[in-house]
């Protein structure tokens, strides 16, 4: 692999100008679907169908100043909004986005690629935890409290979906877990899949699950004093972290960028955007639930379920796949 091949990889596809494109395109199409699902018109005026709207208000945050609290940890506080964004973009290598690149591989193509995401997503909410407590604000600190909560529940059923297919296919390397990928292996893997998205939602920190960052009721959690620059290093993380879960289980249950006809990174993008409907629906129409209810949930419900699913997983490979 070429320098120049490697600048590609890190400054283009699938690096950092592909990672700002889909920051820009998700926040747009959220904002476009919710309005849609609630018979409002949002965004609309700058540019065609407002598409311009969302360019200006990114611009316009990173115009603003960067407020440092007196009481804060200065070199935390500043610190964690350069950290984190890095720490959610690493898995991205990790994931075999397109035929056309690497042969159809990830960027770094490893037995044990479905490790490194688990891995990386994990470390993410420890980060976002000292983003509250950096702040030295109740409001963020109670937020920063509400991720490890919710993290150290939703992650459980979250890992142990993510582990079927690598049971059921025997390999951890998500290109294997891909090519390995037919339409039953789908079915058989269909219970997990339907986990894996409603731990994701949680792990992701959206609606229902959307609790440590809850306006109504402490302002706007980890996030409460951020401002400028830093926040939107935060929300880029955030967004990158969407792509990454998302891209993650279109690879690991639903074949990747393989489909009908010809594999393309159109058909791996085509089936993110299918989740990302899914996601903005489940936000359109629940409310948020509260931090006992989660945990409830999580616990006495999910987690179980995910067990019950790696049952049914070792029962389809040895009895239905003959392996």
């Amino acid at each position: 692999m070429g320098v120049g091949e490697i600048l590609f990889y890190i400054l283009v596809f699938p690096g950092l100008l592909f990672l700002l494109g889909w920051t820009f395109f998700v926040f747009y199409f959220s904002r476009k679907t919710l309005a849609y699902l609630h018979k409002r018109v949002g965004p609309h005026y700058n540019g065609p169908a407002g598409s311009l709207q969302t360019v200006y208000d990114i611009f316009k945050l990173l115009v603003k100043e960067n407020v440092t609290p007196k009481s804060a940890d200065p070199y935390l506080f500043n610190i964690i909004p350069i950290i984190t964004p890095l720490v959610a973009a690493l898995p991205v290598y990790l994931i075999p986005w397109s035929p056309m690149i690497n042969n159809g591989h990830g960027i770094i193509d490893t037995q044990y690629g479905l490790l490194g995401i688990v891995v990386l997503i994990g470390v993410e909410p420890f980060l976002l935890f000292l983003t509250g407590f950096g702040s030295n604000n109740k409001y963020s600190f109670l937020g920063g409290m509400r991720i490890l909560a919710q993290m150290i529940s939703m992650e459980a059923p979250f890992f142990l979906a993510a582990l079927s297919p690598a049971i059921l296919f025997g390999t951890m390397n998500l290109y294997e877990i891909m090519q390995s990928n037919t339409w039953l292996t789908t079915l058989i893997l269909l219970p997990g899949a339907i986990i894996y998205i409603v731990a994701m939602l949680g792990v992701l920190e959206q609606p229902p699950f959307n609790i440590p960052d809850a306006e109504q009721e402490i302002v706007y959690g980890f996030y409460t004093e951020y401002s400028g620059t830093n926040y939107v290093l935060l929300k880029f993380a955030e967004f990158t972290e969407i792509l990454v879960v998302s891209a993650s289980a279109v690879v690991l249950f639903f074949g990747g960028y393989k489909g009908i006809g010809f594999d393309s990174f159109w058909w791996l993008f085509f089936k993110i955007i299918l989740i990302a409907i899914l996601v903005v629906a489940i936000r359109a129409s629940n409310p948020r639930l509260r931090l006992d209810q989660m945990l409830k949930f999580c616990w006495s419900w999910l987690t179980p379920m995910a067990i019950l699913n790696l049952v049914w997983v070792t029962f389809a490979r040895i009895y239905i796949l003959g392996a």
